[in-house]
C-alpha cells in the first residue's frame, strides 16, 4: 500500500504497470488514491534519481529543444495563452505583479511573453536543465538555485509539478517567498496516461479534485481551475482522417501557407502572430473545455 502524495491517505491501489523506457521507472506501477483521485508512480523514484533524470530533461524526454519555426510558434503561442489566463485572474483580483519566480521555465517561453508585457519587472527562475540557461539569461531572467530568500508577487510552474515526488512539500517551499495576496499559477497535463503510450517522464497524474485539494490544504484561496485543449475523449480515440489533415496543414504552414489557417478565434485575442494562431488552433489550447482535456490550469491567491 502506498501513501497518496496529495492527501496523505493510504486508501490507494495499483491500477496498471508504469509504462516507461528508462530503467529508473522499472519497479514502478501507476497507483491511484480512492480518496482524492490522485494518480502517481509507486514506489516513487528517489529525489536524487529524479533530479539526475530531470537535469537533462529536454534531451531525455523530448530529444532536445524545439527549433523548427512551427514548433517555436506553438510553444510561444501556448505561453501567451497561459499568460492571458493569469492576467485575467490578476485583473479580477486587482493584483499588481512586479516580481515573478518561475520553476522549470525551459528555454523561457512564458518568461519571454511576460517580459514583453512587463519589460521592467524582476523575473527569477529555477531551471535544473542547464541546456536552457543561456536562452534564459539572454531574456534577462535571473537564475537562482533555491526559492529561499526570493520574494515574489507571482509564482509560475508550468508542466513542472507532474515531475516531482512530493507536490505538497514542493509547492509549500516554492511559495514561501510569495507575498500575502500573491498568486500561484500551475499548469499540468490532465490524466495523460489515458491517451499517451508512456507514463514517463511524469510521476504524478492530476485532475481537478486533487489539484483543488492540494491548493486549499496549503491555504490558498480563490482557486480557479480550467481544462484546456482537446478533450481526453478525442485524444483517446483519434480520428485517422483528422490526424492526416493535421499533417497536411502542418506541411503547408511549414512551406509558408499560413493565412488560410490563421483565423482569429475566440480565446486567441492575445495571439497577434498569424503563425501562432495557425499552429495552436487544432490543439485547442485557447479553448476551455467542460470535460477533462489535455491541460489543467490552476490559479489561486495566497492568504
Amino acid at each position: 500500500m502506498s501513501i497518496c502524495p496529495v492527501c496523505g491517505e493510504g486508501n490507494t491501489r495499483d491500477v496498471a504497470p508504469f509504462r516507461h523506457k528508462t530503467p529508473i521507472f522499472a519497479a514502478c506501477t501507476r497507483a491511484e488514491c480512492d480518496d482524492c483521485g490522485m494518480g502517481f508512480a509507486s514506489p516513487m523514484p528517489s529525489d536524487t534519481v529524479l533530479s539526475d533524470y530531470n537535469a537533462s530533461y529536454f534531451a531525455s524526454a523530448h530529444g532536445g529543444q524545439p527549433c523548427s519555426r512551427s514548433a517555436v510558434a506553438f510553444f510561444s503561442g501556448v505561453a501567451r495563452l497561459r499568460l492571458a489566463f493569469v492576467q485575467r485572474f490578476l485583473a479580477k483580483h486587482r493584483v499588481e505583479v512586479e516580481r515573478v519566480l518561475e520553476f522549470g521555465p525551459g528555454p523561457g517561453w512564458f518568461a519571454r511573453s511576460w517580459l514583453e508585457s512587463v519589460p521592467h519587472g524582476a523575473y527569477s527562475a529555477i531551471e535544473t536543465d542547464r541546456s536552457c540557461h543561456d536562452s534564459l539569461m539572454r531574456l534577462g531572467v535571473v537564475l537562482v538555485s533555491t526559492p529561499v530568500g526570493v520574494v515574489s508577487d507571482l509564482v509560475v510552474m508550468s508542466h513542472v509539478l507532474e515531475h516531482v515526488p512530493d507536490p505538497v512539500g514542493f509547492v509549500r517551499t516554492a511559495t514561501q517567498g510569495l507575498i500575502s495576496g500573491g498568486v500561484i499559477f500551475i499548469e499540468v497535463p490532465c490524466r495523460d496516461w489515458e491517451h499517451k503510450s508512456l507514463d514517463e517522464p511524469h510521476v504524478l497524474f492530476f485532475d481537478k479534485t486533487p489539484m483543488r485539494k492540494l491548493l486549499t490544504d496549503l491555504g490558498f484561496v480563490d482557486v480557479e481551475l480550467g481544462y484546456y485543449g482537446q478533450p481526453l475523449r478525442e485524444l483517446k480515440s483519434p480520428s485517422w482522417l483528422h490526424a492526416r489533415w493535421i499533417q497536411i496543414r502542418s506541411k503547408l504552414i511549414s512551406l509558408g501557407c499560413v493565412a488560410p489557417f490563421a483565423t482569429r478565434r475566440p480565446g486567441m485575442e492575445s495571439l497577434a502572430d498569424p503563425i501562432e494562431r495557425a499552429v495552436v488552433a487544432p490543439f485547442k489550447a485557447h479553448v476551455e473545455s467542460v470535460e477533462p482535456a489535455w491541460w489543467l490550469r490552476a490559479v489561486a491567491r495566497k492568504v
